[in-house]
């Protein structure tokens, strides 16, 4: 086999659209070498058979490391969610929000560490702080394919070190003439206890060319409803003390000791929760080919969806004091079995309804023409927004809660996978003892709007030689905000009048809600459940009558649209704002050749890149500092808040070059280097600034806190190195072992500026001459008592000193300004090392129909938690080993898929504290049955062994989250034309 000479362009049927998008990659520039496209003779293959062959060729005949998925055919793609279709990728992994994938890791990298694409374009988020795309709001039958670059080219956008990956959709004049097809099926979702059993999803493509195939149009609309609930167990936070803080009161076993670090439970919490989700896609794809060398794509692509949610819970809070316990451990000790007796006399019970909508919306214009038989230019542009706002008048996230008075005491059994509670209480539960207490509405907005102009070429110098380059500049625009609207009456003096809910609650029991989970059967509490609207109603109703009888919500207060505190704050403020405008430049060269009389290709690229941040945000101002009593110095609020910008900037120069060789027939070996980046998260990049509202001096010593973010944080960077061997030994089988070695600077860590002045006018009155002359006259030791009376004896006519009402305040000029220590955010000097095994298996057994794909990845870095330590410290989260095993069938108009995947435990964030997700494996399988040539019966299960989750914090004891989804089940049709 000899290399291919770059002039050459037959690109056949076989390869299907899949290879054409590739080499065309018409959105973005990303044009890929000539070598990268084989002459490879017309077979008509369907179904499995023909997108695994697509697949492997996209791999084979790509420079660097490159995987794909493809439809089996148009609206037919092998998983109902990308992230599930993803996850079967070897290096890839997923995770979930409420039993369906949502984001996903690779190699180990976050969602923040990955850039997704669509169309070769960058797509916005709306995750408001972060950079991770949910790939739940998008269908995955309106998805042809999606193609993971694993190893950096010049010509792909920076934002990728774990990869970018590029969801495709169709374009009619890649498959001239009539196409279409539609399916519908019911989705049935067990896990559901209020919703509906069957829920409709129903998806349609038509693509039609005219005039010759110049003209083309192609049309795409998903409509999706799912109703599905969750049984969980929570524990909101561990707070840590050294085991010395344990009272050695003689209840305990195992007691801990000092210098033990030891966990103690804040609140466990049992929620059952209920969720409808709608969600609808649309794309409309226009296409002109006036002649041969010149196309003009327009496409329009929008996205909705919405989730409505309701919950009921119960708890119990603890103190927590470390009453009475069975402790487990060495170092790092964590409750086997904790109780407290009459610290909290509540018994909390909460009720939640909130509502919120994604939509985003993406206009896009590509031409690409070729100017002669070497020289072809592309020219892109988009503009696409994302979108999150709440969509109830409870807001985003709501919670009300009620409780009853009368608990004496409460065990929490932590030895099973999930926690048993058992609570004592005076008198058994009644209606009667209910009564209202706290409340919060929170709302959150975020919107993303990117426009981003692109320009490239391919110049093919010789038949052998090659130059690929481009300039791009990209435009974000980026929005966070958000409410809270809290009643803080959570105490028994604060709450509703006994029985002014009695008729509104209805008993429960968590019994038989757990079974999938060791000790699930053993929680069996009984609790009330009720719905948060009408008790909301009647709290305003109560609250109204607070004047003429305290002992109805007497200490309510107002707020929200609703202005009773009993609803959400619609108004965002001026939130987060964010401008990343980033410019860039690359050139490519590639060679095809032999070497010692074996094809090989060589590619070197060489991408600059200046990227421009700007955050602004309002802060709150503050007019004086006043020292209203012994220690009290508090910053007074100004009315209405100040606006801060910080900007920051940097430019980044990113080399890539990739080698490959065909050493004998059909093994080749690769090897490329890159250097990527991956920009910091908004989060990180906030220029609001805040501070603590009470300062302090003790001994001499000020103490006042204070936040704020750091625009001017650089991008994490990586050298990175791949090698791998991949046998093709047929169509649809093969072999590969990758190595990977990726070394990462620039983490995102947090650290602590001492003695900043933020305010230069708010002066403090202990920092001038007022307090410097009771010091002198007193003595160092002197107390903040004995030098406000010295104060008020020889300076009561001074400004900012009113001795009838013992305030001394700060007087700009006269006193200097507060100076605090600021909490901000870094980059860490600190490298991190993260390398691992890629090895893979696709094979077809000969023409039996069976076949299987095996496939497995070995993450391992330094950038991991130490337990041990409970100081800051900087983790990747993500990183872990999976594996994927998936058998398929297909023969005499059947197709059957079994797909087995497994994750390992891996850090899912902290500072001082950790989180992890424990290890996760889940079965799915799917079925079809051509009952004519275009009409298909198909079903599908996911989650068939009804599998749970679990996270935990520094030991698995000291559990974070526990729970159980249940199977979902998926039939319907398919007509295809």
């Amino acid at each position: 086999m000899r290399s291919i000479p770059f002039n050459t362009k037959p690109v056949t049927k076989a390869v299907s659209f899949a290879l054409t998008g590739l080499l065309a990659s018409a959105a973005s520039g990303q044009t890929d070498l000539a070598l990268d496209s084989p002459v490879i003779e017309e077979v008509v293959v369907t179904g499995i058979r023909s997108s695994l062959q697509r697949a492997q060729d996209l791999k084979r005949y790509s420079s660097g490391v490159v995987d794909a998925i493809t439809a089996e055919d148009i609206g037919d793609f092998p998983d109902t969610n990308l992230a599930e279709a993803l996850q079967r990728v070897t290096g890839v992994a997923i995770d979930r929000q409420r039993g369906e994938g949502s984001t996903v890791t690779v190699r180990g990298f976050g969602a923040d560490f990955n850039l997704v694409t669509l169309n070769s374009r960058q797509m916005p988020t709306h995750s408001g702080l972060g950079r991770s795309f949910d790939f739940a709001d998008i269908a995955a039958e309106s998805v042809s394919g999606v193609e993971i670059y694993k190893t950096s080219r010049a010509n792909v956008s920076t934002g990728g070190i774990g990869a970018t990956i590029n969801i495709k959709t169709a374009r009619p004049l890649d498959r001239p003439g009539l196409n279409a097809s539609i399916s519908a099926s019911a989705m049935y979702d067990q896990s559901t206890r209020t919703g509906d059993d069957y829920t409709p999803e129903i998806s349609a493509f038509a693509s039609q060319t005219f005039f010759d195939d110049t003209v083309g149009i192609a049309l795409t609309g998903t409509f999706q409803e799912r109703h599905n609930g969750q049984s969980s167990a929570s524990n909101t936070e561990w707070l840590e003390r050294d085991g010395s803080g344990i009272p050695d009161n003689g209840q305990h076993d195992n007691i801990p000791g000092a210098g033990d670090l030891v966990g103690l439970p804040q609140q466990q919490i049992y929620q059952l929760d209920e969720w409808e989700r709608t969600r609808i896609n649309g794309q409309l794809t226009l296409q002109w080919r006036p002649i041969d060398s010149l196309t003009a794509t327009l496409d329009y692509t929008v996205a909705e969806l919405e989730l409505d949610h309701r919950y009921n819970n119960m708890s119990v809070w603890f103190s927590p004091t470390g009453q009475s316990g069975t402790w487990m451990g060495d170092g790092i000790v964590s409750p086997l079995v904790y109780s407290e007796d009459n610290n909290q006399p509540d018994s909390p019970m909460g009720a939640g309804v909130d509502a919120s909508k994604n939509s985003r919306a993406s206009l896009g214009l590509n031409l690409e023409w070729d100017l002669t038989d070497r020289l072809s230019v592309m020219l892109d542009y988009h503009d696409s927004t994302a979108e999150r706002e709440p969509n109830s008048a409870f807001g985003s996230s709501a919670n009300l809660s009620m409780a009853a008075f009368g608990r004496q005491s409460a065990t929490v059994d932590y030895s099973n996978e999930i926690p048993i509670t058992q609570i004592g209480l005076a008198d058994p539960l009644s209606p009667d003892d209910m009564q209202i207490t706290g409340s919060v509405f929170g709302n959150s907005w975020a919107e993303m709007n990117i426009e981003q102009a692109q320009f490239s070429g391919v110049f093919d110098l010789t038949e052998t030689l090659m130059l690929d380059f481009g300039l791009a500049y990209t435009d974000i625009d980026n929005f966070e905000a958000g409410s809270i609207v809290q009643r803080n009456t959570w105490g028994q003096n604060q709450a509703s009048a006994y029985g002014s809910v009695s008729d509104l609650v209805i008993p429960a029991s968590l019994a038989g809600m757990y079974d999938e989970l060791s000790g699930g059967d053993s929680v069996t509490n009984n609790f009330f459940v009720f719905n948060m609207e009408e008790v909301a109603a009647r709290a305003e109703e109560l609250q109204a009558l607070a004047d003429t009888d305290p002992m109805y919500l007497a200490t309510a207060v107002a707020g929200g649209d609703c202005g009773t505190g009993f609803c959400a704050d619609s108004d965002p403020g001026f939130g987060n704002q964010f401008r990343e405008e980033s410019y860039s430049a690359y050139f490519q060269i590639g060679y095809a050749g032999d070497l010692f009389d074996r094809p090989f290709n060589f590619r070197a690229g060489l991408r600059y890149e200046e990227t421009e941040v700007t955050s602004s945000a309002e802060s709150q101002n503050y007019v004086s500092i006043d020292w209203a009593s012994t220690n009290e110095f508090s910053a007074v609020p100004a009315e209405g808040n100040i606006t801060t910008s910080l900007s920051g900037d940097y430019d980044v120069l990113l080399p890539n070059v990739d080698f490959d060789i065909e050493v004998i027939d059909d093994v080749i070996f690769r090897a490329s280097y890159s250097q990527t980046i991956s920009r910091p998260s908004y989060a990180d990049l906030r220029g609001n600034l805040s501070i603590g509202t009470v300062l302090r001096v003790v001994e001499g010593e000020h103490t006042a806190d204070g936040s704020i973010g750091n625009p001017g944080l650089m991008p994490h960077e990586s050298d990175n190195w791949d090698f791998s061997l991949e046998w093709y030994y047929s169509d649809v089988s093969y072999v590969s072992v990758g190595y990977f070695d990726k070394s990462v600077v620039n983490f995102v860590t947090s650290a602590e500026q001492q003695d900043v002045v933020l305010y230069p006018e708010l002066a403090h009155p202990a920092l001038g001459p007022l307090y410097a002359d009771a010091i002198n006259a007193l003595g160092v030791a002197a107390s903040n008592g004995d030098i406000r009376d010295y104060i008020f004896t020889k300076y009561p006519n001074e400004p900012g000193v009113d001795a009838v009402n013992q305030v001394i305040t700060g007087v700009p000029g006269r006193d200097d300004p507060a100076y605090f220590d600021v909490d901000t955010r870094i980059n860490s000097a600190e490298e991190a090392k993260i390398d691992g095994w890629e090895i893979a298996w696709q094979h077809s057994l000969w023409d039996t129909g069976f076949g299987f794909i095996a496939n497995m990845t070995l993450a391992s870095g330094s950038a991991t938690f130490d337990n041990s330590s409970d100081a800051p410290q900087f983790a990747l989260p993500g990183l872990s080993d999976t594996r994927n095993f998936i058998l398929y069938y297909e023969g005499f108009g059947f197709e059957a898929r079994a797909a087995y995947n497994w994750r390992d435990s891996y850090f899912i964030g902290g500072v001082t504290k950790p989180a992890y997700t424990e290890e996760y494996e889940q079965w799915d399988a799917s079925a079809s049955y051509s009952v004519t040539d275009g009409l298909t019966v198909f079903v599908e299960g996911i989650n068939l062994t009804n599998e749970t989750f679990r996270s935990h914090g520094r030991d698995p004891l000291q559990i974070y989250s526990v729970g159980q989804l249940g199977a979902r089940y998926n039939l319907g049709f398919r007509y295809t034309y």
